[in-house]
């Protein structure tokens, strides 16, 4: 017999050229199941099968013992689930991750289930010796394994599944793998075989019990704990094991398990020709498109590939979840707060419903104490509903962002000066498809007791992409204490990063930012559940007009229309329709029968017929008319409608058929005919009435038989419905348009009834009147005598003269028969249709001039010299050189002597949006109606909001805008409703004691007001407490003081405070030099002896004194604060630690105690509160590049700052405000400027610029530059006192020190106790500031956390400035 080593090598001689190109299928082919280890038969031992079930086991006591990891074990158990056990039986299937409590190997642990497998279907357990078997497995493990070419497999055991179902019990999908363990006489090494198409499921079904299933798992789990799970273990990519590989070849792994040394874990494969699992980077989806989730596509882009979720699912790509469908969060938290640890024992489970952006969460156990903390840490709000927000218009939220894998660090700062950071860490989904995260906590809260109620108004999150995979998020926000009546005030800050992938044909999200709305926030803790409950409605996407209404929320039914109604919605039925429950129980709108119920405007002699959503009116037999007024054929005959329509047949119901239908005719037969037709057609038409009356009573009775009316009247009582079209009541001397009567020109009224404006013998003539001249014209004679007067005037008797007739043309016309009943129109005239008079009348031929029953040339005449000839709506134009002729003014048709209102549009494209043209008429289409500003918009809308009760819609035409206002007599919020205005009291006299009824800037309105001396709402009036009548409101060293702001306290010389406080100016330190290392602040006598540093900086650049409380204040770039100590480095305290980048310049108004500072990274100059830094306000946010060194004039109220723009590099300057800005030098004069310093004595500006390597002055009214020094090398901070100039110089490292006359003086060599590098400086001096200014006391008596400001242009010479913090006003953007 053979060896086994001549069969090796023959084997490896024939496989020598497929191992060389990598491949090898020598050992496993193309891993089809014919490939796995098949029982040989005939050979010693048997092969074990597990009976059909979905819990069964099968022990094999081994002959000898086996090796996995550092034990040796005698039993082996094979189980049901996929998996194999050392010396303990594992039958029942445990939903919980590896590792679990058990030795074993884990081929495709899942809840497997045979119960009702067919025959096909077989789990196999057998220990084989046979040669093949043994030969084959040592090959593989001498390959896979340089270090083992002396190996020689001893025995293998070999567990199969085939065809295996899973729970419960089902059969649709089978799975095929196998595991052999192949060992000598102390190594084990584990081959998984993963047959190609052998995995199609991934985990049971739990059918809603509990969690669902772990999706499969492979590895190994020691007896001490240690284990080592597959690439894809326990997740989807679970499926990919059988296209995966450690070896080289798809399905097929190897893993060397025994001996392992304890501080060690599994090998695998060390072969250079053996391939990886999978690369580190997928490069394609070719490649490694597997590496996407199963319900998303592969997309290939020039550098790899990404993800993208399929119809139906959201997500990032490689994690999709299905829509709408519910999903829940699960979390750890650590860390400390207030102090205290937090409860790592308390967990957090969140439920989202992801339909509705609506999400639940629960932290629990928590103590009473931290549980009502807690509900400060707002990111615990904040993150899940950013990831599951509602999506409006397509933005994508949280999740289709990150698939729930991304780290969300946030900062709360709150008003009360407590510091919070919480970092979240998103995990993706866990084994039981929940997100988990893990949350740390540090910092402080501000006390809250847990019984106190918080409520967090609606708000309105902005978030930036900074770059893909990073938003930032900054948020004020406002916490309502109830109880306690307080306001917990909060900056929060958020920043999210995570992995992004865009596709070649995605835009770089960078800068462009979303909105998502968050409300019906719940913030409780239920001391009975030990539980903090928090619960909120998110959605992303929103904008300033979306509503439930336009974002896919509402679902209105047919009918009606959708109001908004704050974060919801109502369903209102359109006009003509009322609401009712149909017999499903659903509200439906249904026609409202305005005939039936007696709610309409019809004629008395008219029949009323009911339409959907409206109705018509038809005058009954004997009358005529439009069914609104109708009139008996007696009196109707000047009464004119439309002709009909070209082709109408005879027994068309035309009240006045033309009796020109017969021209051949005499006049008599005519007459004859005509009565006869006329009879017969009145006939017919009364025998239609009554049958269209039976079908209308028919349709009547049905509806009421269906659906019942109630006695209540859909109307408001005394009013119905409003029939648009009013023509019929227009005063002669209007117009209708569009249904409305409106005057013409030269009267004046309301449309129905019009008066002449102009007096006797005047006349409306371009826009006034004009007195009618009678003698202005002489008749025309012609060679035999015969005198003719122009239109509109006749000869006198004496036939000197024409005097001016006054023109009753049109009211002889509506007594005279119409002209198409009556043919008597004049030969040159035409019997037209004139719309506004309902009626047809004669009308003069082009070239000639009359009322139409009596017509002359006017060849003659011309518009140029007689305008009267033209009508009221028309021009005289020059057509052609020396012709004039009348021209009818635009939406007016006709010859120019004669003009009617054109029809408004012939196309739905003349009428703009949400309109449609009927016969000549713009109408709003369905659901649409005409605004203020005569557009077609969604019915009940004004503009971008709906006006609520008893307000209308108007049109600021100054403004361009639609706005609501409150009807006349009502008062109040037209958005939410307006309510009837309280008698005034000047009518009921009910003001208060102290207080009168005085008129208001509407002279018809009048208020109660309290008198001079006391305050109140004018009802209630209470004495004002002031420092003159009540002296105690000041300071013992305080005076009362009348001022512009009334009397307030003002400090004595020698003290400072607001006047109520008062505190003696302190006798400071002085003569030395303050200035910064950057790591350190250093104290530098003037004299150069006894240096020493007074605090500790991180890189502290700019810095200025309070000469007042004896302080120095710098800011400090890399703690990104500003802060502040005594002289002496005692008493360290924070100023301003947020929503601050860079301060680097710093200047100090001692005067009206204010901070300037200049941020180079957010480009702005700025400005708080020396007393309270919440009061702060952007005074400069554009046109700024690198701002440096900023110096504040008090005394002239003036602030400089320099920018240290290289390419246009500049010294700004503007009063204290922020206002009057101007540049004082450009970059014709400076280069690099860096620190500035004014002279108080002549209010010079001085500044160290180390591009011209001077330190120069200039004066801001002459504009007069003087150089104080030149030549320097490289000039930073700059300071002046005892008229010397000091500044810090990078070169020298040194202080250098000129005269006001130029000449140097020896420099100061301070020792270093940082960084070699000196930077901003101030001097501290005796001389300290006492002036007064408009904003030194009680903040200059602004309100509404406003910030004083002097402004000596201004009137009060001050200015309030808005904050952040202001309800009244609005902070500008950054860039406006």
């Amino acid at each position: 017999m053979p060896s086994f080593g001549s069969k090796f090598l023959a084997c490896l001689l024939l496989g020598s050229a497929i191992l060389v190109s990598g491949q090898f299928e020598h050992y496993l082919d193309s891993l089809q199941a014919s490939e796995l280890y098949e029982f040989p038969e005939g050979s010693e031992g048997s092969i074990h099968y597990l009976p059909k079930g979905d819990n069964k086991t099968f022990e094999l006591q081994l002959e000898q013992p086996i090796h996995f990891y550092g034990e040796q074990y005698d039993q082996l158990y094979i189980n049901t689930n996929g998996i194999l056990t050392f010396n303990a039986e594992f039958p029942e299937y445990l939903n919980q991750p590896f590792p679990l409590d058990y030795a074993s190997i884990a081929a495709f642990y899942s809840n497997v289930d045979t119960s009702y497998s067919d025959d096909d279907t077989s789990i196999s357990l057998f220990e084989s010796k046979d040669q093949d078997i043994l030969d084959r497995a040592t090959a593989l493990v001498r390959y896979a394994f340089s270090s083992q070419s002396e190996f020689e497999a001893r025995r293998v055991i070999v567990a199969t599944w085939i065809k295996v179902g899973y729970f419960d019990s089902k059969t649709d999908r089978l799975n095929t793998f196998q595991v052999a363990l192949i060992a000598d006489e102390e190594k084990t090494f584990v081959q998984f075989i993963y047959p190609d198409g052998g995995l199609n499921w991934l985990q049971g079904e739990t059918a809603g019990l509990g969690l669902p299933d772990i999706r499969a798992q492979a590895g190994f789990v020691a007896e001490d704990g240690r284990h080592y799970s597959l690439n894809g273990s326990g997740s989807e990519n679970a499926r990919f094991l059988s296209e995966s590989t450690n070896l080289g070849v798809p399905g097929v792994w190897l893993f060397d398990v025994a001996p392992i040394a304890p501080e060690l874990n599994v090998r695998t494969p060390d072969n250079a020709e053996s391939r990886t699992e999978s690369p580190a980077l997928a490069q394609s989806c070719q490649a490694h498109g597997h590496q996407c989730h199963e319900q998303a596509a592969c997309h290939d882009k020039a550098e790899g590939y990404c993800c993208v979720c399929l119809s139906g699912f959201y997500g990032n790509g490689q994690s999709c979840l299905a829509n709408d469908q519910p999903i829940r969060v699960t979390g750890t938290l650590s860390g400390n707060l207030n102090s205290q640890p937090v409860n790592e024992e308390a967990k957090l489970q969140s439920y989202v419903v992801t339909s509705e952006g609506r999400t639940y969460t629960t932290i629990n156990p928590l103590s009473s104490e931290q549980g009502a903390q807690l509900r400060l840490v707002l990111p615990l709000l904040t993150t899940v509903p950013w990831l599951f927000a509602k999506s409006v218009g397509g933005v994508a939220n949280g999740y289709q962002l990150t698939g729930g894998v991304y780290t969300h660090v946030s900062r709360l700062q709150f008003d009360s000066g407590e510091s919070l950071h919480v970092n979240q860490t998103f995990e993706g989904l866990n084994y039981w498809d929940q997100l988990s995260v893990k949350i740390d906590i540090y910092g402080e809260v501000p006390a809250v007791a847990a019984e106190e109620y918080l409520v967090l108004p609606d708000y309105v999150e902005e978030y930036t992409f900074e770059r893909p995979g990073e938003l930032k998020s900054v948020q004020v926000l406002s916490l309502n204490i109830t109880r306690e009546q307080r306001v917990l005030g909060l900056q929060v800050e958020q920043r999210i990063l995570y992995r992004s992938c865009l596709r070649d044909d995605e835009a770089d999200p960078s800068a462009t930012k979303v909105l998502q709305k968050v409300s019906k926030v719940d913030l409780d803790y239920v001391e009975r559940d030990q539980a903090l409950r928090i619960g909120a409605i998110s959605k992303v996407g929103v904008t300033p007009e979306s509503n439930a209404c336009n974002d896919g929320t509402a679902d209105c039914v047919e009918n009606s229309v959708c109001v908004p109604v704050g974060d919801t919605f109502r369903c209102d039925c359109h006009h003509g329709f009322a609401a009712q429950v149909d017999e499903n129980g659903l509200e439906v709108c249904l026609d409202i029968d305005e005939c039936a119920s007696g709610h309409h405007v019809c004629d008395e002699n008219a029949i009323c017929a009911n339409t959907e959503g409206g109705f018509n009116c038809y005058c009954i037999e004997g009358f005529e008319g439009n069914g609104y007024r109708c009139l008996s054929n007696s009196t109707a005959d000047n009464i004119e409608y439309a002709p009909a329509p070209e082709g109408q047949d005879e027994g068309s119901s035309d009240p006045n058929p033309n009796s020109n239908q017969y021209p051949g005719e005499t006049e008599e037969r005519d007459q004859e005919r005509e009565q006869r037709e006329r009879q017969q057609a009145e006939e017919e038409e009364r025998e239609r009435q009554r049958q269209w009356e039976q079908e209308q009573e028919r349709k009547r009775e049905q509806e009421r038989e269906q659906y019942p009316q109630t006695d209540q009247s859909p109307y408001p009582e005394g009013q119905g419905p409003q029939h648009q079209d009013e023509c019929y009541l227009c005063s002669k001397d209007a117009d209708c348009y569009e249904g409305r009567c409106k005057c013409r020109e030269g009267f004046q009224g309301d449309g129905y009834s019009c008066s002449n404006i102009c007096g006797h013998e005047e006349v409306w003539e371009n826009g006034r009147c004009e007195p009618l001249l009678l003698e202005r014209h002489d008749p025309s004679c012609d060679a035999f005598g015969a005198c003719q007067c122009p239109y509109g005037y006749e000869l006198t008797e004496d036939g000197e003269h024409c005097t001016y007739v006054e023109d009753n043309d049109l009211e002889r016309n509506t007594d005279l028969i119409p002209c198409d009943v009556d043919k008597n129109c004049h030969v040159n005239a035409t019997c037209n249709w004139f719309g506004q008079e309902l009626r047809h009348i004669c009308t003069c031929k082009p070239g000639f001039r009359g009322d139409g029953y009596n017509c002359e040339s006017i060849s003659d005449d011309s518009c140029e010299t007689r305008p009267d000839i033209c009508d009221l709506h028309a021009d005289c134009f020059e057509k052609q050189v020396g012709k004039w002729e009348c021209e009818c003014q635009a939406g007016y048709e006709g010859d120019g002597f004669r003009c009617q209102l054109a029809p408004e549009c012939e196309l739905a494209e003349h009428c703009g949006e949400n309109a449609l043209c009927d016969n000549g008429v713009c109408r709003c289409q369905k659901d649409f109606e005409r605004d203020i500003n005569d557009r077609c918009v969604p019915a009940g809308k004004c503009g971008i909001v709906f006006c609520g009760p008893n307000s209308i819609c108007k049109w600021d035409s100054a403004q361009g805008v639609q706005y609501c206002d409150c009807l006349e007599g009502y008062q109040g919020d037209p958005l939410t409703g307006c309510t009837s205005k309280p008698l005034s009291c000047h009518v009921v006299n009910n003001c208060g004691i102290h207080a009168t009824c005085e008129p208001t800037e509407d002279p018809e309105n009048f208020e109660c007001q309290c008198i001079a001396g006391f305050h109140g709402d004018g009802y209630v009036c209470i004495e004002e407490q002031n420092c003159l009548n009540n002296p105690t409101l000041c300071d013992m060293n305080a005076q009362c003081r009348s001022t512009n702001s009334g009397l307030v306290c003002v400090c004595n010389q020698g003290f400072y405070g607001n006047g109520s406080v008062c505190q003696e100016r302190q006798q400071q330190d002085s003569d030395f030099l303050i200035v910064s290392q950057g790591v350190m602040i250093a104290r530098v006598p003037l004299n150069g002896r006894n240096v020493r540093p007074i605090s500790v900086a991180q890189m502290a650049i700019g810095l200025d004194k309070d000469c007042v409380e004896g302080r120095v204040y710098w800011g400090d770039i890399s703690t990104k604060k500003i802060v502040s100590a005594k002289y002496d480095g005692t008493d360290l305290r924070t100023f301003i630690d947020t929503d601050i980048d860079s301060p680097e310049g710093i200047a100090i108004d001692v005067i009206s105690r204010r901070l300037y500072w200049a941020d180079s990274s957010k480009d702005t100059i700025e400005v708080a509160s020396l007393d309270d830094p919440s009061l702060r306000a952007v005074l400069i946010n554009k046109q700024l590049v690198n701002p440096r060194g900023i110096a504040v004039d008090a005394n002239r109220a003036k602030l400089y700052w320099s920018d240290w723009n290289r390419e246009s590099p500049k010294i700004e300057m503007s009063n204290l405000d922020g206002t009057g800005r101007e540049l004082l030098l450009g970059n014709d004069a400076v280069t690099l400027p860096n620190s500035l310093v004014v002279l108080e004595d002549s209010g010079e500006v001085c500044y160290a610029d180390a591009g011209t390597k001077k330190v120069e002055c200039i004066e801001p009214q002459t504009r007069q530059i003087r150089t104080i020094s030149n030549e320097l090398s490289y000039p930073f901070g700059i300071t002046y006192t005892n008229d010397r100039f000091y500044w810090t110089d990078w070169t020298t490292k040194k202080v250098e020190i000129v005269d006001s006359l130029g000449s140097r003086q020896k420099p100061i060599q301070p020792p270093f106790f940082g960084s070699h590098k000196m930077y901003g400086m101030t001097v501290v001096e005796q001389h300290c500031p006492q002036y007064q200014s408009a904003c030194q006391i009680n903040n200059g008596g602004c309100t509404d956390s406003r910030l004083c400001l002097v402004n000596r242009q201004a009137p009060s010479g001050k200015s309030c400035k808005c904050t952040s913090a202001s309800t009244g006003c609005t902070v500008p953007a950054p860039g406006y």
